[in-house]
């Protein structure tokens, strides 16, 4: 048997990590995941971002003695994943975390976490990719092969369903919990030895595992006799050596040995096959990736990240005076791991026109050595480059030249296409400042736009309240003017006040037109920018100059603002509030959708949105694809241009606005209106859908939502689980003749003659889980039961 499992086992990691080698090639620059691909590479020196520093070493956390910081990043994804289902597309790696915290997810581990991930949360990383760069990053800390990671997952906007695995729960539950998130009961053993290679149990969380006063000095035992990411914790329960306090000791008490329930679970061979520690290490390889992806259904996940062999680095045009001439600067990382520094003698960037020509005669800049970097297993060395070219050939790409100590030569070139440099829209750093005045932002636009909408987006994060640990990320547009011309360039200006508590920390783009045509030079720190801003002479003895006063600033007009959060929902009854006002403006284009009505331009408000079924925000939302995304949904709403919203009713007071309020084009489609700031682009669907409801069952009567566990089974005399097609008749049929019946995690079927202890029933929306077979029932929730009781006891 454990011969077989561990060929089952050698097969999955081949297939799987001959999967994972097929879509790791080198990402084309730039992409979505370059910020992410820094993180995740940059430990330490110049530029490091050091987000491996609090899982360094691997026994170490900043908390105090008897925390470890990697087992913790571990433990966090699991959590956030493993309410997920497979069957209903819902939940998964999705940073819904964040506001579970307590319940099911005891102690303060999860907090820590997502504290500390906070800062690194911007428009370019989202809190669940952090949470899955968390996972790498513990276990190549403590030794373990790198995870691969892919991107592309959207956060959550508020709490995900029930259902983290519990210590006390039966195998049968354990195995219909993994099961819902794809785990087969070979997976389920290898991925929970693999989560408790490291860490262990603390008795202020679970003192019926750890009794109080047992554990000196912390209260801490580990799960195995090591801190590393290693095979110990199968080797030594399969020697009988094993020191896992969910295996032995007090556990056994209080039935809440969950690891030796869960790892005979196929008498012990999973574990036998996992003692080897090769197959522990590839396993846990190819697991962790697999629990990872598991995501909300719709998540398009990229390819996973590799590091660049060669990645330019915070590129810049700025306009000189008089506009004939602009610099261009930046940095050009070069990964050493294959070839050192010291073997290099130059790197040069070898460029085109802005045609894709030679107009630029040599076409060749120079750079000289700033930094070195290291990850855990790469090495980086930046060079820096800033050189003047023409703003008539100006440029349009570069390949990078890599010339050896030894003579020999290295081209790259993006795969093929150089990397890109725009020169449509540029900031102009010198003349744009940040002091007490507030933010002000200059760029140039060439002149070849006609009638350019141009504009200046910042980024923040503000509290969400509520104990939540994570910010949200507040956006902001603010309209950018024309200010005069330079050479072949417009200037363009806007000047806007900011918080001071949190002034240098926006991100911020100036963006020339919209939607799918759009162009961007962004991604910019207001941190980077002066107190004082210069001025810029246009050739013909004016000087131009942004500098503006502070009764200037404090006048400054902020077009949009629009602010990621929790959705909150309400039972209030909806209210829409009309106004003369609101009437459609007879010149604006009524917005059009087949299968929908348009309802106007609706107010929203963040602090208690107007459709709560779900949300979503891409770089490509149209009309069609929040109708694919809003399916079984009566209402879809746009917003900001890039947000999704579904609801089957208003769950909050809103009212119309002016049609003209609602001015962003989708980011997926410039002809198409998708609302503004706080502004929802609002259709009904023209077949209204009928809500999942309780089902009608001759004989039976609905009895309530009920508690399942902690204590056992509820029902406790027969049961199945039905993975795709569970339905209410069926679990009726299957319990024919018992007194009760009751169905649970949307696939799980309970038959009982009485409950086999006392209860109270829970609220009717705790249970909002569709069977897996009919998505007009419910089908209980996590830990809480659907209950069906016999007419003639009633």
């Amino acid at each position: 048997m454990a011969r077989n499992v561990l060929r089952a086992l050698v097969c999955l990691v081949v297939v799987l990590q001959y999967g994972a080698v097929l879509a790791a090639a080198v990402q084309t620059w730039p992409s979505s995941m370059d910020e992410l691909e820094d993180i995740m590479f940059l430990n330490n020196g110049y530029r490091a971002r050091n987000f491996a520093f609090e899982v360094t070493p691997c026994s170490f956390s900043s908390a105090g003695p008897g925390r470890i910081a990697a087992a913790e990043w571990l433990r966090t994804a699991f959590h956030d994943m493993a309410t997920g289902s497979v069957y209903t597309g819902v939940g998964g790696l999705d940073g819904s975390l964040m506001y579970e915290l307590g319940g099911d997810n005891i102690g303060a581990a999860f907090a820590t976490t997502l504290t500390t991930y906070a800062p690194y949360l911007t428009s370019r990383s989202s809190l669940s990719d952090i949470i899955a760069m968390g996972v790498y990053t513990a276990v190549r800390s403590c030794g373990g092969l790198p995870v691969p990671i892919t991107t592309g997952r959207t956060d959550a906007t508020a709490a995900g369903p029930p259902g983290v695995p519990l210590p006390q729960n039966s195998l049968y539950t354990f195995e219909q919990q993994f099961l819902r998130t794809g785990f087969n009961t070979t997976e389920m053993i290898a991925v929970t030895a693999c989560g408790h290679t490291i860490g262990g149990v603390h008795a202020v969380n679970f003192p019926q595992i750890v009794p109080v006063g047992s554990a000196p000095p912390n209260d801490y035992i580990l799960f195995d006799s090591t801190t590393a990411f290693d095979e110990k914790i199968a080797s030594q329960y399969v020697a009988g050596t094993e020191t896992d306090p969910l295996d032995a000791g007090a556990c056994v008490g209080s039935a809440r040995c969950s690891d030796i329930r869960v790892f005979a679970a196929d008498g012990n061979a999973t574990m036998t096959a996992l003692a080897n520690p090769a197959t522990f290490q590839s396993t846990c390889q190819v697991m962790l990736q697999k629990m990872i992806e598991v995501v909300p259904a719709g998540t398009v996940l990229t390819a996973p990240i590799v590091a660049y062999d060669i990645k330019p680095d915070v590129l810049q045009l700025t306009l000189l005076d008089g506009g004939s001439s602009m610099t261009f600067s930046g940095e050009i990382r070069v990964r050493t791991t294959v070839r050192p520094a010291s073997q290099i003698a130059s790197v040069q960037l070898v460029y085109k026109d802005r045609t894709g020509g030679s107009a630029c005669g040599s076409c060749t800049i120079s750079s000289s050595g700033v930094g070195t970097a290291t990850g855990f297993d790469d090495g980086f060395a930046f060079y820096g480059f800033s050189a003047q070219i023409s703003t008539s050939s100006s440029i349009s790409a570069f390949n990078v030249l890599i010339t050896l100590v030894g003579g020999g030569t290295e081209l790259h070139n993006n795969n093929g296409g150089g990397f890109p440099v725009q020169d449509t829209i540029m900031l102009q750093s010198p003349l744009s400042c940040l002091n007490s005045n507030g933010l002000t932002v200059v760029a140039a636009v060439r002149n070849t736009q006609t009638a350019p909408s141009v504009s200046l987006n910042l980024t923040t994060t503000v509290s969400r309240g509520n104990g939540i640990p994570v910010p949200a990320l507040q956006f902001t547009s603010v309209p950018m003017n024309q200010l005069s011309t330079v050479g072949p360039y417009n200037i363009y200006t806007a000047n806007t006040p900011l918080d001071s508590s949190r002034a240098k920390n926006y991100k911020f783009d100036v963006l020339v037109g919209s939607g799918a045509s759009s162009v961007v030079d962004g991604f910019k720190n207001t941190d980077d920018l002066s107190d004082t801003c210069s001025t810029l002479s246009s050739g013909g003895g004016t000087t131009i100059t942004s500098t503006i006063s502070s009764t200037a600033a404090a006048s400054s007009t902020v077009a949009a603002t629009s602010t990621i959060t929790s959705a909150t929902t309400s039972s209030s009854t909806t209210l829409i509030t009309t106004s003369s006002t609101a009437a459609t403006s007879p010149s604006t284009p009524i917005p059009t959708m087949s299968g929908y009505t348009y309802q106007g331009c609706m107010v929203d408000n963040i602090s208690g949105r107007v459709l709560t079924g779900q949300s979503s925000s891409t770089s490509t939302t149209t009309y069609a694809s929040c109708a694919v995304f809003c399916s079984g949904y009566n209402y879809m709403g746009l917003e900001y241009g890039s947000e999704c919203w579904c609801g089957n009713s208003y769950a909050n007071p809103t009212s119309l606005a002016p049609d003209t309020d609602c001015s962003f084009s989708c980011s997926g489609s410039a002809s198409e209106v998708c609302g503004a700031g706080n502004r929802l682009t609002m259709f009904k669907h023209d077949v209204q859908a009928s809500a999942p409801s309780n089902a009608t069952i001759p004989g039976y009567g609905y009895s309530g939502c009920y508690t399942d566990g902690p204590n056992g089974r509820l029902l406790a005399d027969k049961s199945y689980a039905n993975g795709n097609s569970m339905s209410i008749e069926d679990c009726a049929t299957f319990c024919a003749g018992y007194t009760y019946f009751g169905t649970e995690y949307a696939d799980e079927c309970y038959c009982g003659m009485s409950f086999a202890y006392t209860t109270t029933k829970d609220a009717e929306t705790d249970c909002n889980f569709v069977c897996s077979g009919n998505g007009m029932e419910i089908c209980g929730a996590g830990n809480r039961l659907s209950v069906y009781q016999a007419e003639d006891t009633r």
